[in-house]
């Protein structure tokens, strides 16, 4: 009787050890299916911000704003890779729920022309987008300028024409202000008067100085220097001149083109050398440089009979 008992025991423990087992098993399975689709969700929306921007980029000689909203709140990485001919941008996203600081799932998506300048992670629900045509001297591409609804910028005293455009296009979360003092609390202070704030601005050097780095602007990549993390903005930096560079040996075939039908320019030689120049930059701190020799082609082409670009 008793060893009748004790086998009826270990019966019953064997069968709950194989269920135990077999419900693991499930939860398991039930898990990473889960994962797999949000992974698989998270990387079409990546792909599909990626779509979203192309119609924010223009051909034309001002800006244009725009914004994008998420179903929910989302976090949107930022990944720049200056290797290769034209280098790549990647972008890829995750819901915010459950994830730390650094945490971005989904597979990223790859754009070889589009020039991302944003933090190297952004949050919110909505994400307001501005774009600007990079030229030097002919058009490079369209600089796109991302950052989210929980990043707030007070720009201190900026100059006329930022104002101008800032309140011009009406860039949202962005307060213009003529004193640190009437900045919202939380908000991202950008001063072009003084320093010591959370980016320093100077027009005169054509600097901004952020995160103890100092980065160098020419034109439009002011706003890039703003928005972006000093690493992002260095490799988008490093990937425009590759991109200026390639544009540049395209126009000296055409020029040996133009000339061949009778109207030279003398521009190729000139043109092979800007293009040797911009692809050696290796940081923003040359473009000072390569913006005199692009000032120098862009004058020269103007005078031409046959424009180049």
């Amino acid at each position: 009787m008793d060893k009748k008992g004790f086998e009826l025991s270990f019966g019953w423990l064997f069968a709950i050890l194989v269920g135990a087992i077999i419900i693991f098993l499930a939860i398991y399975a039930a898990g990473k299916v889960a994962s797999n689709q949000n992974q698989m969700t998270n990387t079409q929306a990546g792909k599909e911000l990626g779509i979203l921007l192309s119609p924010v980029e223009t051909s034309l000689d001002s800006g244009k704003s725009t914004y994008i909203t998420f179903p929910r709140e989302t976090k949107v990485g930022n990944i720049c890779s200056e290797f290769g001919n034209f280098g790549a941008q990647r972008i890829n996203t995750t819901g915010d729920t459950g994830i730390t600081s650094g945490d971005i799932s989904g597979v990223s998506s790859t754009f070889y022309n589009k020039y991302l300048f944003s933090n190297t992670i952004s949050s919110g629900k909505t994400f307001y987008v501005f774009a600007k045509p990079f030229e030097m001297p002919y058009k490079v591409a369209d600089l796109i300028f991302f950052w989210g609804d929980k990043e707030y910028y007070c720009f201190v005293n900026p100059s006329n024409n930022v104002e101008d455009e800032i309140l011009g296009l009406n860039l949202k979360n962005i307060k213009v202000v003529n004193s640190v003092t009437n900045c919202s609390v939380g908000s991202k202070k950008v001063c072009f008067t003084r320093s010591n704030c959370d980016v320093d601005v100077s027009m005169n050097s054509q600097t901004v100085r952020k995160e103890n780095r100092t980065m160098y602007f020419e034109g439009p990549l002011l706003y890039g220097a703003i928005f972006a993390s000093p690493e992002i903005y260095e490799c988008q930096v490093k990937r425009l001149m590759k991109r200026d560079s390639e544009l540049a040996l395209l126009y000296a075939t055409k020029a040996d083109t133009l000339a061949a039908r009778g109207c030279g320019s003398n521009l190729r030689e000139d043109l092979i050398v800007y293009a040797d120049m911009t692809l050696k930059v290796d940081s923003s701190s040359k473009l000072s440089n390569i913006a005199f020799a692009s000032d120098n082609l862009e004058r020269r082409n103007h005078d031409l009979l046959c424009q180049i670009f």
